[in-house]
């Protein structure tokens, strides 16, 4: 029971840190990450930082989610409406 907890606050908290970096950066870059090591990951995201830039990793279903909801216009029987309707 602890690994879905645990699996669902990492969802929660990349859910979170998506539509922040998109409210953030004007420009995105989605890439295909298979066949490349975590050590030419570790450097890109050193370089990266550099320059002021993120990478935010996740799987497909997830991104494309997040961004939807981050896209819908709230509606006032939403959980979190009154602190999106403002910056929508």
């Amino acid at each position: 029971m602890g690994a879905i907890k645990k699996s669902k606050g990492r969802k929660k908290e990349l859910w979170g840190a998506l539509q922040a970096a998109c409210a953030m950066y004007d420009k995105a870059l989605f890439v295909n990450t298979d066949n490349v090591t975590s050590k030419q990951i570790s450097i890109l995201r050193k370089e990266m930082r550099k320059i002021d830039a993120l990478m935010v990793c996740g799987k497909n279903t997830m991104m494309k989610a997040s961004i939807n909801a981050l896209m819908r216009e709230p509606q006032p029987e939403d959980e979190d409406y009154e602190e999106k309707k403002e910056s929508w």
